[in-house]
C-alpha cells in the first residue's frame, strides 16, 4: 500500500531525522506490530500463492503457527547479523524449492512454483510493507518522503538475503519503485479467490500457537483464549486492513465503512500510548532488545578509545 500523508513544510525539507530512524528500527523490532500481521494477507491475493499456500494446509490446521514461522524468520532477517541473515535467506530458498505444482480443488488448474521470481518478490515486498505501513499507527510518527526511502533502505538491507540470484529477480531498489510496483500487482496481477476469503473470515477465529508456548501454558490460557479470541481476531482485522491496501481490502470481502476508521484511529492512538511508556523490555522481541544493547555496549568500550595514538601535542616523541 502506498502511504498517503500531509506533510508540514517542515518536514518536505529532506532531512532525515535520526531520532526518527532510531524509532523505526526499533518499530521492525515491536511485538505492536504482530497486530498488523493480517496485511500480509496481501500475499495470497496473488492467486498461485494462494494455491501453494491453500495445497500445503498449513493454513487449515493452525494458520496462527504459520504466521509465527513467517514472523520469525522475517526478523531473523532484519536482526540477526550478517552470517545469521545468509544462513536463514539459503534456508528458505533451501526449503522453497520442494513447493512446486499445482493446486487442489478450485485452484486445481493453477500452477505454481515458490522459487519463481514472480511470487518470492511478491511475498518479500509485502512483508516490508507490513512494517513501512504499520509504523505512523505504532508510534505517531510521521515520514517525511526522505525518511521513508531511508526506512525502505534499512528494511531492504536485512531482506538482501532473501533475493534470489539474477538481476532481474532483485527487489525494487527504492521505496518509488517498490510503490510502483505493489500498485502495479494490484491493478494488473491480484484478484479475489476463496482462500483469500476463507482466511478473513477466519481472523475472528484465531487459534492459539502451538510453537512458542509450552503444552501446559497453551492448555491453561486456552479457556480464556476461547472466550477473549473473537476481540483478539476484531483488533488484528481492523489494524491490519486500516494498512492495507483499499484494492485488496475489496478483494478479502472485508466491508470497511466510517466505524471502522473510527476503530482505527481509537487503536492506533492505544498502540501510541503504549509505545511512548512501556519499557523496551515489553515493546521489543529478545533479540531486536539484545541487538540494541549489544550496540549500546561497543559505543561504550568505544568511548573510552583515544583518537590518536601519536604522541601529545607539543610532548617530544623521545620522551
Amino acid at each position: 500500500m502506498v502511504a498517503v500523508v500531509e506533510q508540514s513544510p517542515e518536514q518536505a525539507t529532506g532531512h532525515v531525522r535520526p531520532k526518527v530512524m532510531y524509532e523505526f528500527r526499533k518499530h521492525s523490532g515491536s511485538v505492536l506490530s504482530g497486530l498488523f500481521g493480517a496485511a500480509a494477507f496481501d500475499e495470497v491475493a496473488l492467486v498461485p500463492v494462494a494455491a501453494a499456500v491453500d495445497r500445503t494446509g498449513r493454513f487449515a490446521t493452525n494458520f496462527a503457527d504459520r504466521g509465527v514461522r513467517s514472523g520469525f524468520s522475517a526478523l531473523l532477517a532484519i536482526w540477526g547479523d550478517a552470517t545469521d541473515r545468509a544462513a536463514e535467506g539459503e534456508r528458505l530458498k533451501r526449503m522453497h524449492r520442494e513447493v512446486r505444482g499445482r493446486g487442489t480443488g478450485e485452484f486445481a488448474d493453477v500452477r505454481y512454483s515458490a522459487l519463481d521470481p514472480h511470487l518470492w518478490n511478491w511475498i518479500a515486498v509485502s512483508g516490508l510493507f507490513v512494517v513501512l505501513n504499520s509504523f505512523t499507527p505504532c508510534t505517531g510518527i510521521t515520514l517525511t518522503d526522505d525518511e521513508r526511502e531511508a526506512a525502505y533502505q534499512q528494511l531492504l538491507e536485512g531482506f538482501r538475503s532473501l533475493e534470489l540470484p539474477g538481476k532481474n529477480a532483485k527487489l525494487p531498489a527504492t521505496y518509488a519503485e517498490a510503490a510502483e510496483y505493489y500498485e502495479a500487482m494490484v491493478g494488473d496481477e491480484l484478484a479475489s479467490n476463496p482462500f483469500l476469503r476463507q482466511v478473513t473470515e477466519n481472523l475472528t477465529r484465531l487459534p492459539l500457537p502451538t510453537l512458542v508456548l509450552p503444552p501446559a501454558l497453551r492448555l491453561a490460557l486456552t479457556p480464556g483464549w476461547m472466550a477473549l479470541r473473537p476481540l483478539a481476531g476484531r483488533v488484528v482485522t481492523v489494524c491490519s486492513f486500516g494498512i492495507l491496501h483499499p484494492g485488496i481490502r475489496e478483494m478479502t470481502g472485508f466491508r470497511w465503512d466510517a466505524r471502522h476508521d473510527r476503530e482505527f484511529a481509537l487503536y492506533s492512538r492505544l498502540l501510541q500510548l503504549a509505545w511512548r511508556t512501556l519499557p523496551d523490555r515489553v515493546l521489543l522481541i529478545p533479540l531486536a532488545r539484545n541487538r540494541i544493547e549489544y550496540e549500546k555496549l561497543v559505543r561504550l568500550h568505544r568511548s573510552v578509545a583515544l583518537d590518536s595514538f601519536a604522541p601529545p601535542p607539543g610532548r617530544c616523541p623521545a620522551g
